[in-house]
């Protein structure tokens, strides 16, 4: 078992930086990545597709920075690539599994210190016609259409979020149609937080923005405020989508549904944090109703509850990549210091200028999970035929006739019906189970997560066996 100062799993944004700055004081450094690529989603290299507007020229040249960066000192880094993390033994102890080593594919690596920069994925509401072909996540289909994959002729943009404005940006450089934008969020609500938006992002941002909205505007897409996808209609892939409006909590409102033909919809409402490997690891969670989503407890130079082991990027909070290559350098910073491989006065004094940015970016962080969060009423579009968890193919009825039998929790829904148990562990269909427990037994109960298990991610079983 190779032994390291520091294992950074998630080579993304905060990873990438975490592993330079450690690297540079002379640590010894193994950082994991799950993909063939470092990058994370921002970073990772899509090819010359489509023609990037403002903000893709600002991701490129800050994406290109920090990994030229990563590329002068890498020698002194150990990669895992296309290698997954699937449970530990204890907090320092991390058992992998390898899809690049054929020869030697499991793999248990030890760290003094450990960072977790495991990311984000998005949020999801399930609605009756969901798992079609042709109906794609917002980030899932802007991936595609970045590497020049247009998978349909008329689009539609639902949910909520930022990224709703970057994916209608690109279908439009990459020639699509666009049919129509639909947004649950209203004009009041973008309004009521346009000052405070406004002074917490810098100024390419916010010129990226409008740059988007002209662009939209040009192309005469219409955009559909407070209003939500309640329905898509297809046999074997998505022929049309009903969107209706919706109140103040999000309550369809009978009467004002309207179709749209279309051939492939996206569907999202931002981001959440994963974390399922800072369970596993045992890190102290809270619900922030705020925020809308489960997050991981710290101090403000990312250590967690456990000592030693540290958390960064959008698998804390979602804020960006600006924050998470900050939030980066300050777990890296601590935990060299802890190491002895940097002075505590020295730390301290590198730490400062990343903490005064990091003020500002938790600010707008959470301005947008404010626009992006989805409120109670759209709950009102699931049928019971609605699925659910699509991995196991648990639908809306199935959870009624579990409540109906006496379940009251999230794992006893689990037991009773699969839900939860498929090839995504629950990352979806566990974001919503909650508060279909609570629609249909009228109690709200203290919010719950399945329980963490190994593996955390589907391996083949040999590693379960050691073989």
């Amino acid at each position: 078992m190779k032994e390291f100062d520091l294992v950074i799993i998630g080579g993304g944004p905060a990873g990438i930086t975490a592993a330079t700055e450690a690297a540079r004081m002379g640590a010894t450094v193994a950082l994991v990545e799950e993909n063939q690529n470092l990058g994370g989603k921002v970073f990772a290299p899509t090819g010359n597709a489509i023609r990037g507007g403002a903000a893709d020229e600002i991701e490129k040249t800050i994406g290109s920075r920090i990994l030229k960066d990563f590329d002068r000192i890498q020698d002194n880094i150990s990669v895992f690539l296309n290698t997954e993390v699937w449970g530990f033994v204890d907090q320092k102890t991390v058992l992998l599994y390898s899809r690049a080593d054929v020869d030697k594919p499991v793999k248990r690596i030890m760290g003094g210190k450990l960072i977790l920069s495991v990311g984000a994925f998005e949020k999801a509401i399930p609605f009756p016609g969901w798992t079609l072909p042709g109906v794609f996540s917002v980030g899932g289909l802007n991936t595609l259409v970045k590497k020049g994959i247009v998978p349909g002729k008329r689009f539609l943009i639902a949910g909520s979020g930022p990224l709703q404005l970057v994916l209608a940006n690109h279908l439009i450089q990459a020639g699509a149609r666009l049919s129509a934008i639909v947004n649950a969020a209203s004009f009041k609500d973008i309004a009521a937080n346009a000052f405070k938006l406004s002074a917490n992002i810098d100024y390419l941002k916010i010129r990226s923005g409008f740059d988007y909205l002209r662009n939209i505007k040009r192309h005469h897409i219409p955009i559909y405020r407070s209003y939500i996808v309640s329905r898509v209609y297809g046999t074997s892939e998505v022929e049309k989508a009903q969107i209706v409006k919706v109140d103040g909590s999000w309550n369809p409102i009978k009467g004002t549904e309207k179709e749209v033909s279309v051939d492939a919809v996206a569907y999202g409402f931002g981001l959440i944090p994963c974390t399922d490997l800072t369970r596993l690891c045992g890190c102290k969670h809270i619900y922030d109703e705020h925020l809308g989503y489960w997050r991981v407890e710290l101090n403000e130079r990312m250590e967690t509850n456990i000592p030693g082991v540290f958390a960064a990027g959008d698998g804390l909070t979602i804020k960006g990549y600006s924050a998470a290559i900050e939030e980066g350098r300050v777990a890296a910073l601590e935990a060299c210091a802890q190491l002895d491989r940097v002075s505590r006065r020295e730390a301290d004094r590198l730490l400062q200028p990343a903490l005064r940015k990091l003020k500002r970016f938790n600010r707008f962080g959470q301005i947008m999970d404010v626009l992006s969060t989805p409120r109670p009423g759209i709950f009102n579009i699931l049928s019971d035929d609605t699925v659910v968890c699509r991995c196991e193919e648990v639908t809306m009825q199935d959870v009624i006739s579990a409540v109906a039998d006496g379940a009251r929790d999230v794992n006893d829904i689990k037991r009773r019906t699969r839900l939860g148990m498929g090839h995504c562990q629950g990352r979806f269909c566990g974001q919503v189970i909650n508060e279909l427990i609570w629609r249909l037994t009228g109690v709200r109960e203290q919010r719950e997560v399945f329980t963490p298990r190994i593996p955390v991610k589907p391996v083949p079983f040999g590693c379960l066996s050691g073989e």
